[in-house]
């Protein structure tokens, strides 16, 4: 071949291999020119360096999945000395490792015996030297040397410490551990490395696989088949000349070069370990390369940033704010390619990593700069001690005068403007009315008011003073839930912080953290979430990862996502009791349960929820006492729990307590007594007293008028959805819609697109198909998902079973049963342990045997309902459950009929009228549906006269219902018809 053609070839060669795959055909045809032979040449070239050779995959021993599996070379049941061989649980390059028992009856013990493979003799020197390093080790942390002994055959083998546990990062996935808890495994690790070390043992293959946690917690490591002693006595002996085996994706660079190595080489695959248990993923993976593409990626490359990793992955086990900054650092010092620059040895690690779990200074953020000052400083020591030491006592003795005098000054200060602002706000108060009866007579709403305005313009000469009043004015009006006006001081509050103490400190973040949480039921609700993220910057900058403040700042991220993202707000709320925990007992530790019980209960995770409000209920007593503010919503979302888990007992004790608490503490006109008021309503209606639960759902709606106005844009919606669905449930569908329908006319004024809305669009339309107004019902369906879609809403979880359940039933009063069964693949079921099953499942089996029904299977639509009755029987709760039991008669009840066994179907029908006759209003369009379908049972029996009464009780309630649908409608002319028919027979 010319020169000239082999220059050019290398050339293109070298673009093409440059060019993404899809390219190079485009490129190789532009750039040959049309020499077909050049072309094939370069092609040829491209695809075997492409193409995986011999070498650039490990030896493929085996298939699996065939007969040609390794057999273990030692059966079942052999003895070696004491040892009876049980099962081989592990092969590796030169040995098998099998489970065995004690069988001399001196004592039982089970242990991990390692053989020597056949085809691995060439390795008897490196199996001796294993045997020789673990005889050295003696450390809780290391799998132990027990015995060892020679085969039958000759071949060595090593009796070790039989451990049962799982790799640590496996461990540490399973049980969701928390950042400390990871990072205090790992400095159990760096311990026994340590050891190892300081007993001149290098380990070589550090991993995952080589490190067990077992079940009580306490790691071990495994596997020095290929470790190096370092003694110089011993290293002509234990000589290693080759490249000894190791995990590419662990192994250093030295390693995969075949140069010296050192302690150093196992500071390398340490930080691999912690940058994977900090990010689940490992910072270059090299599974399944060729060769010299692995070796390219760890010469040529630096790791990523652990925070990089775990911010673009939604699967990261912690959040990349937790590693920003000294992990980052630590994880970046143990991967650096120079061994040199890596810590110099395990303690320095594990120290950095301690520091930092203390929230100090860690070394490897250092810069050059200040290494340099420090080995000038260790030079003279003496002498620079002698001069710091006269300089820190002037320095401190000087700053405590001038911090003294500047208390004293700022203190006085401070006093003098808070009795200055105390004294003009009730002067204010009293010359601002003519009449001085008025005066005393002034709300604490109205005084409160004066504050918020006379705070502006007050106080300028102590902001420190000034601050603490605004924080407490704000607190003051979250206490009234009065949002918007909290959110206007809180405001104040951050803009004074940061001038008084810069944009970084810690009491911006704080101010920052507290507007998040006035902004959660406000009308700048839509800010919440660029407040959060402004907060979480400050505490990065200053490097707070464990602190009280970040604490609170993971509890309000965590009411956040509560409405769009489920996994990730209880991400942010275990987080936040994990913080919170390793303090002492705190109203903030209470808040945090309860938040987390919330987000669990949304979740279908019922029982951890009631775990997490009986946490949070007996802290708040232990802190707080009894009774006190925050116990009325803790019990009340307890009580939905425990409703849910079908304790329903325990659930009206827990609604009557959190109606109770409030009284005692509100009194009765407070926000938290009118929504403690609407939970025990529901519950109560939920579970079969619907009267009672109409009356205390009326009284909440009345008192949210009387209190807060129509115009409330908080407290009077969720009110008016609350009774008005309750009406419309019990049959009053016009007065129910209107109710809802204002609910949701004021949310779309004053906060449009929310998540609260989606919930009332959603009652709304369940009340409009019971009306058989199908064209609005499926506007507001499809609003409602819209609002959740927009929002980022996890689809199948409890938020869409009502829209899902409303859909069903529009779609079944159409006759379309098509669209009812696909549309049930949409409703999200939780399984209840406690008595086999849970409200949604009770709910999804009678929705599936409405579908069956309307489908004409009548036999499994009854099967499904008999299904109802009997888990209702079972669970010892029928007195609770009846709205659930009517259902089941009723479908039961028609498929009896459309299987032509009236008699059957008899007893069925007159229950189901029977129920519905207690439970609703007597104009309800559903006892209407109950009597038409027992009339058509009596007809079916030839009992005229009991069908043509029922047939006009039902054309009476009908009657009430100037805007009832046509599908009532049409069933009651069917009736009419079959009366007819009868009469002419």
């Amino acid at each position: 071949m010319q020169r000239e053609r082999w220059i050019r070839l290398e050339q293109l060669f070298a673009e093409a291999l440059a060019l993404p795959i899809a390219t190079r055909s485009a490129f190789l045809e532009r750039s040959c020119a049309g020499d077909i032979a050049l072309r094939q040449e370069i092609v040829d070239l491209v695809r075997s360096h492409d193409a995986a050779g011999v070498l650039d995959a490990a030896p493929a021993l085996y298939a699996a999945d065939t007969a040609a599996a390794p057999r273990p070379s030692l059966a079942m049941g052999t003895r070696l000395g004491p040892w009876r061989i049980e099962k081989m649980i592990g092969r590796g390059g030169m040995g098998e490792v099998y489970a065995a028992m004690r069988t001399d009856g001196a004592f039982e013990q089970r242990i991990a015996l390692k053989l020597l493979r056949y085809e691995a003799s060439g390795q008897l020197e490196r199996f001796h030297a294993e045997r020789r390093i673990l005889a050295k080790l003696e450390h809780p942390g290391i799998a132990r040397l027990l015995d060892g002994g020679t085969t039958p055959d000759g071949r060595p083998y090593t009796v070790m410490e039989y451990v049962e546990g799982a790799p640590i990062t496996a461990y540490c996935c399973k049980g969701r551990q928390g950042l400390r808890e990871r990072l205090e495994l790992f400095a159990r690790v760096c311990d026994a490395v340590a050891y190892a070390h300081s007993h001149l043992v290098i380990h070589r293959d550090l991993k995952p696989a080589n490190i067990l946690v077992d079940p009580q917690g306490e790691i071990k490591l495994l596997d020095f088949g290929i470790a190096k002693l370092l003694d110089v006595v011993v290293a002509e002996r234990d000589a290693d000349t080759t490249i000894a085996p190791f995990t590419p994706d662990y192994a250093a660079p030295e390693q995969l070069t075949g140069q010296p190595v050192s302690t150093a080489t196992d500071i390398y695959a340490l930080g691999v370990l912690l940058f994977e248990l900090l990010t689940g993923e490992r910072p270059l993976p090299m599974q399944g390369l060729p060769s010299v593409h692995a070796l390219s990626l760890a010469l040529d490359r630096n790791a990523p940033a652990p925070s990089r990793i775990a911010r673009a992955s939604r699967a990261a086990p912690l959040p990349a704010h937790r590693l920003t900054g000294d992990l980052d650092a630590i994880v970046a010092k143990c991967l650096r390619k120079n061994p040199a620059h890596r810590y110099e040895t395990i303690n320095g690690l594990k120290l950095d990593i301690q520091r930092h779990l203390r929230n100090e200074p860690v070394l490897a953020r250092e810069g050059a700069r200040l290494y340099v000052f420090g080995r000038l400083l260790q030079r003279y020591r003496w002498a620079a001690a002698a001069v710091f030491a006269v300089v820190v006592a002037l320095a401190f003795g000087l700053a405590a005068t001038l911090w003294q005098a500047h208390r004293a000054e700022t203190q006085s200060r401070t006093s003098a403007a808070v009795q200055t602002f105390l004294r003009d706000l009730f002067r204010a108060n009293t010359s601002s009315q003519d009449d001085p009866v008025k005066a005393r007579q002034t709300t604490a709403r109205q005084l409160l008011d004066l504050g918020a305005k006379k705070i502006g313009t007050s106080m300028n000469d102590a902001p420190a003073a000034k601050l603490s009043i605004l924080s407490v004015l704000a607190q003051l009006y979250d206490d009234l839930a009065l949002d918007d006006e909290a959110v206007k001081l809180r405001r104040e509050s951050v803009s004074l912080a940061q001038t008084l103490h810069g944009a970084n400190s810690a009491e911006t973040a704080r101010t920052l953290i507290e507007l998040a949480g006035s902004m959660h039921a406000s009308s700048a609700v839509n800010e919440r979430l660029k407040v959060l993220d402004t907060a979480a910057a400050v505490l990065d900058h200053r490097r707070d990862f464990d602190s009280e403040l970040r604490a609170e700042l993971l509890a309000r991220q965590s009411e956040h996502y509560q409405s769009v993202d489920l996994p990730r707000a209880l991400d942010y709320a275990r987080q936040s009791v994990r913080l919170f925990e390793t303090w002492p007992p705190s109203v903030d530790l209470a808040e945090s349960l309860y938040v987390r019980g919330l987000i669990e209960q949304n979740l279908g995770l019922v029982h951890e929820s009631a775990s997490s409000l009986h946490k949070a209920i007996e802290v708040s007593r232990t802190v707080e006492g009894f009774p006190n503010p925050s116990l009325p919503r803790f019990y009340a979302f307890l009580g939905q729990a425990q409703q849910r888990m079908q304790d329903l007992a325990g659930a009206e004790t827990s609604a009557r307590l959190a109606l109770q608490t409030a009284r005692a503490v509100n009194g009765e006109n407070h926000v938290d007594t009118l929504q403690t008021e609407m939970r025990l309503g529901r519950m109560l209606f939920d579970t079969g007293r619907t009267q009672e639960g109409l009356r205390l759902l009326r009284a909440a709606k009345e008192r949210a008028l009387k209190i807060r106005g129509p115009d409330d844009p908080f407290h009077t919606p969720p009110a008016l959805l609350e009774y008005g669905y309750g009406q419309a449930r019990a049959g009053r569908l016009e007065e129910g819609l209107s109710d809802m329908q204002a609910a949701i006319a004021n949310r779309r004024i004053h906060r449009p697109g929310t998540i609260p809305l989606a919930n009332m669009l959603d009652a709304a339309a369940s009340a409009l198909v019971d009306l058989g107004h199908f064209d609005g019902a499926l506007a507001y369906l499809d609003e409602a998902n819209s609002i959740r879609s927009n929002g980022g809403a996890v689809a199948r979880t409890l938020a869409y079973n009502l829209n899902t359940s409303t859909r069903i039933h529009m779609a079944l009063a159409q006759d379309n049963a098509e669209t009812a069964q696909s549309s049930l693949a949409d409703y999200f079921v939780d399984h209840d342990e406690t008595h086999g099953f849970s409200n949604t499942e009770i709910e999804r089996w009678l929705l599936e045997a409405e579908v069956d029904l309307e489908a004409g299977h009548a036999t499994l639509a009854s099967g499904l309902a008999k299904r109802v009755r009997i888990a209702i029987e079972q669970s010892g709760l029928a007195a609770y459950l009846d709205f659930h039991a009517m259902r089941a008669d009723l479908i039961e009840g028609k498929a009896a009929l459309q299987n032509n066994q009236p008699a059957v179907a008899l007893p069925l029908l007159q229950r189901t009228l029977k129920v519905r006759e207690k439970l609703l209003d007597p104009s309800s369009p559903r006892i209407a549906e109950a009597q038409i379908a027992l009339a058509e049972c009596h007809l079916a029996l030839n009992e005229k006269p009991q069908a043509q009464a029922l047939a006009l009780s039902a054309k009476a309630i009908h009657a009430q219902h100037k805007d009832l649908g046509d599908p009532y409608r049409q069933s009651l002319r069917k009736l009419q018809d079959d009366l007819a028919a009868k009469t002419k027979i």
